[in-house]
């Protein structure tokens, strides 16, 4: 499968993956296949939302900074 594009379709088809995976009928391999896919997306998932966390809080900053 291609990799999602945004933030939204990661977070969907790590939902995907885990329902596959708790399901526990997939052969080793491509349950092993399935999990590295979803560390990865979830690793993606994580840098993006540290990044939306550093412009917030630099944005809240800025407002802060412009109020006083």
């Amino acid at each position: 499968m291609d990799k999602p594009q945004t933030f939204e379709k990661r977070l969907e088809r790590i939902k995907e993956i885990i329902s596959l995976l708790e399901k526990g009928d997939l052969p080793l391999e491509q349950g092993v296949s399935l999990f590295q896919e979803g560390v990865l997306l979830s690793k993606e998932c994580s840098t993006e939302l540290e990044q939306a966390r550093i412009i917030v809080e630099a944005a809240t900053q800025t407002n802060s900074l412009e109020e006083s």
